[in-house]
């Protein structure tokens, strides 16, 4: 370090820890109760650090980002663009985030795509509208018109990087929210990819990757951090983080951006903030992206930032019967009454799933769905996942379900087959009876795409605290954030709309702030 830079730092640890005199005590507080750490006490992940200037700086760029998914990427390639040196910290040891894990998927309207596809009308106020009503009023209004406004120009964006998407699909229909041009396809799929498909989120990631690494952006894997240094006066100016079990100070000059996921993996956070998410953790499959705990949600809350948004999920059901039309059969709860269409939009009907009594529904299906099943149906009843009878009154015993009520639920299932019409809700697909012997139940369990809410930020993808104002130097963005999602996920492409859209508006404002020394 040049003498004229060990001044500099000197006189600004002097500055910070006369500052934290000051402030210290309101830090503590917010720490304790945003489950941060006391100053003074044993460091933890994901805590704030009060009065603890480095001697020395090991790293420093103007922007400093925490988490290399697709939120981190965008942020690193505008900040880049807009001039500003970047470092991304990555706990794990690879790229990719919950991205790399995803479809590769994204929501957007009034693109070329859609009128070359004859969708000529769609407009960013009909996706807009859609998703606020999708997210039941829950949802911030500014941030969805971000989301919606730039979801065109996102893929214009993601196109100049070097990907291309070459087709469209719709969500899937739910309930309540029936005008036909909120319901366009608007979820775009990458060149090789199709409708129905899973998607190549990894590829994705691997060329946002290769662009930010191209433009000089530095990674540091394996490199978790574990605190954001703070201060009073000049806000986030740096992070700590751990590299080859050693501490390390890495310097953020400009400002500081939160991109390290939700807390898709945290039982605590789910038990704190979202018990559906935790029922998907102790019953099902979360698929998400094993990193993500929330470390960027504490970090920010130990500094006093708000929440946005908390409580809802993303799931997909387990196993498909019932859901697939190659699959038919239906659902009911312990009561032994249907209570949605299974084969409605996906995370719509896992919601339902939870509200039911003891969060429990069973799929009831026959031996000609058994059949179709094949292997997998057998296993499950050879672990005993999946209960068999040879009568719908004995099934009901061995499943805890209202042995009446069942029958009268199926029969009323196989009069509706038999006039081609679901009275009850409509469903159109799997309209075949429960009757060839014996009868099979497996209760519906969730494929969970991950937690909803976040750190509460502002159109400028500042991290706002709970008094209403912006941290200075600190930005968040994708699901590291929350405020633009609701009780349960509207519909493929949301989560990298959300991951593009405030990935790119932070980095480029962090870039454009002033240097703090």
């Amino acid at each position: 370090m040049a003498a004229s830079e060990k001044g500099q730092e000197t006189t600004s640890r002097r500055r910070f820890i006369k500052r934290t005199a000051v402030a210290g005590a309101g830090v503590a507080a917010t720490a304790a109760l945003g489950g941060g750490y006391l100053p003074g006490s044993a460091a933890a992940p994901a805590s704030v650090t009060s009065g603890r200037l480095p001697k020395e700086w090991d790293e420093e760029a103007d922007v400093v980002i925490i988490g290399s998914g697709g939120t981190g990427l965008a942020a690193a390639i505008e900040a880049r663009d807009a001039g500003g040196s970047v470092i991304v910290l990555e706990k794990m040891k690879e790229l990719g985030g919950t991205t790399k894990l995803s479809g590769g998927v994204i929501q957007a309207s009034g693109t070329d795509l859609q009128k070359a596809e004859g969708i000529a009308n769609d407009t960013p106020d009909a996706h807009y509208e859609y998703w606020m009503a999708a997210s039941e009023g829950i949802a911030d209004p500014a941030l969805v018109k971000v989301m919606a406004g730039n979801s065109a120009g996102n893929i214009e964006w993601l196109e100049s990087q070097g990907l291309r998407y070459t087709s469209l699909s719709a969500v899937s229909a739910i309930p309540g929210i029936t005008e036909p041009g909120l319901m366009v396809p608007r979820i775009h799929y990458l060149e090789g990819d199709q409708p129905g498909t899973r998607g190549r989120g990894e590829r994705m990631a691997r060329v946002l990757f290769d662009q930010a690494q191209r433009k000089g952006v530095r990674f540091l894997f394996e490199t978790p951090a574990t605190a954001l240094i703070y201060d009073p006066t000049d806000g986030v100016i740096g992070v700590r983080a751990t590299r080859a079990g050693e501490e390390i100070s890495v310097r953020a000059r400009k400002a500081v951006i939160l991109a390290a996921g939700s807390f898709d993996h945290n039982k605590d956070m789910a038990r704190a903030f979202s018990l559906q998410q935790l029922w998907a953790l102790e019953t099902g499959v979360c698929l998400c992206n094993p990193g993500n705990v929330g470390d960027g949600i504490k970090m920010a809350m130990a500094l006093g930032a708000d929440l946005a948004s908390m409580g809802g999920t993303g799931g997909f059901c387990s196993p498909s019967i019932g859901y697939a039309d190659s699959l038919p059969g239906i659902w009911v709860n312990k009561a032994g009454l249907r209570f949605t269409n299974e084969n409605g939009h996906y995370s719509y009907i896992m919601r339902a799933v939870f509200n039911q009594p003891a969060h429990t529904a069973w799929a009831i299906f026959d031996e000609t769905t058994k059949n179709v099943g094949g292997q997998a149906v057998g296993v499950g009843i050879a672990s005993g996942k999946v209960r068999t009878a040879p009568t719908l009154e004995a099934l009901a015993g061995a499943i805890d379900v209202n042995p009446t009520q069942l029958t009268a639920t199926v029969a009323q299932w196989n009069r509706d087959v038999a006039g081609g019409k679901d009275t009850l809700f409509d469903k159109t697909v799997g309209l075949k009876p429960i009757e060839a012997v014996p009868f099979y139940a497996v209760q519906v369990t969730e494929l969970n795409l991950g937690s909803h809410g976040g750190v509460k930020i502002n159109a400028r993808a500042q991290v706002i605290d709970v008094n209403g104002q912006a941290i200075r130097r600190l930005y968040a963005g994708g699901m590291n954030a929350g405020g633009f999602l609701g009780p349960y996920y509207p519909g493929s492409g949301t989560a990298l709309n959300s991951t593009v859209t405030f990935g790119r508006i932070a980095g480029r404002n962090a870039a454009a702030e002033q240097p703090w020394a």
